[in-house]
């Protein structure tokens, strides 16, 4: 089926190919049309019920919060936190622990962490707070089951990580993950970073028993400026505000202040509430797809592309994980740079991609590359795309034309 329909950036742009997608997704014509909606029809700020339409922005608000929370599988949705993104996500649960940390206390990550999950600890480290320890990882970038408890030790405190990479697109095993990290100590606490695979993949944090997990709207088909922070209450509740101020608060006096419960406690200030709006139609537009569906169609557009690779001169290029069962494809066409070649994808093709670290830059030391180019589709794509993608590639020995 051809969704690209669905998608008024298509009505304007007719002749992109958009491979960017874990970057950013696509909004159909649903979520612009319910941010509109909000702006117009109600318009009003959340936490007052003095009048209809701040009556209508709460339940607005909490509607979407349990729409969320059904979503993960998780049926207290005061434990869904809204943020701007997956960097304050992690950010909050970083700053939020910071003091619940001893010195020597290690962290464990992966070497292809985004720089939102690894940035942050890396602050932690140089601050004495804590030591950075890694996974090992498989050849293909996915933490290596068998060696992980080589990672751990009674001083891990905690391991973040993502569900898939945003470079080689492996997706690790997160419930095989959970469950042996738990049995060699139950109290180290596991924060998933979702946001390359929500799109695509189902949460289940039932399932998963992980501690916290992270993801945004705008990987998901929803808006911008809007994330999501799950946890288990006893952990959210552990953590300290990174904002604090309207509606945070239940008491402030001259001689003290008192916080308000989960989930405002960690919600301080004027939320993002047409996007909030948005995103509940983002989580129907994908429930309605289905995730089957979804997958079906992303996981066909691969197969097309490596069924007909033969039909590139593929000495020409470096790919990398290409069999990886994710939409993303990362490669690089041998002796040029990577942006040379992307901007002619670009200005001949219309072809739209990523190019460079892709706010990963500890994956190039394990990719041993400076900079890759990376493909990665969304539901619109079409297998046309891909068509016009291998003719591109085909072409790749005319790229110094376009560009001179």
């Amino acid at each position: 089926m051809n969704y690209k329909n669905l998608f008024p950036y298509f009505d304007l742009n007719p002749n992109d190919i958009y491979f960017d997608s874990a970057a950013t997704t696509l909004k159909p014509k649903v979520v612009l049309d319910a941010e509109y909606e909000y702006n117009v029809k109600i318009g009003a700020n959340s936490h007052n019920n003095l009048f209809k339409n701040a009556y209508i922005a709460n339940q607005v608000l909490e509607e979407a919060r349990r729409t969320c929370a059904k979503f993960i599988n998780e049926n207290n949705s005061e434990q869904i936190i809204f943020t701007s993104g997956t960097t304050h996500s992690l950010n909050q649960i970083v700053s939020g622990l910071k003091k619940h940390f001893k010195e020597n206390d290690e962290v464990v990550l992966t070497e292809l962490e985004h720089s939102s999950n690894l940035l942050p600890w890396k602050v932690l480290e140089k601050e004495n707070k804590i030591n950075l320890k890694y996974f090992n990882l498989n050849d293909n970038g996915s933490i290596n089951i068998d060696k992980l408890k080589n990672s751990l030790s009674t001083k891990t405190k905690l391991v973040s990580f993502a569900s898939n990479s945003n470079t080689m697109g492996t997706f690790n095993d997160i419930q095989k993950i959970s469950k042996i990290i738990k049995a060699f100590n139950n109290e180290i606490i596991i924060i998933v970073d979702c946001a390359q695979s929500v799109s695509h993949h189902k949460i289940d944090v039932k399932q998963w028993n992980v501690d916290f997990i992270a993801f945004s709207a705008h990987k998901m088909y929803g808006p911008f400026g809007l994330g999501v922070l799950w946890g288990k209450k006893n952990l959210l509740e552990l953590l300290e505000p990174i904002f604090y101020g309207g509606g945070n608060n239940s008491l402030i006096s001259h001689n003290e202040f008192r916080l308000a419960k989960l989930p405002m406690r960690l919600e301080a200030g004027t939320l993002n509430l047409s996007a909030i709006y948005g995103f509940k139609t983002a989580i129907e537009f994908i429930e309605n797809l289905t995730y089957l569906k979804i997958n079906e169609h992303l996981q066909n557009l691969k197969n097309y592309f490596i069924d007909n690779l033969d039909e590139i001169e593929i000495n020409k290029f470096n790919f990398y994980n290409l069999n990886n069962n994710e939409p993303i494809i990362l490669f690089n066409l041998k002796n040029v740079n990577a942006q040379d070649f992307g901007s002619f994808l670009n200005k001949k093709y219309n072809i739209l991609v990523r190019v460079g670290k892709h706010c990963a830059r500890l994956s190039n030391e394990f990719l041993k590359e400076e900079s890759t180019i990376r493909i990665s589709f969304g539901i619109y794509n079409t297998i046309e795309d891909i068509k016009k993608l291998i003719i591109a590639l085909k072409d790749a020995d005319s790229w110094i034309e376009e560009i001179l």
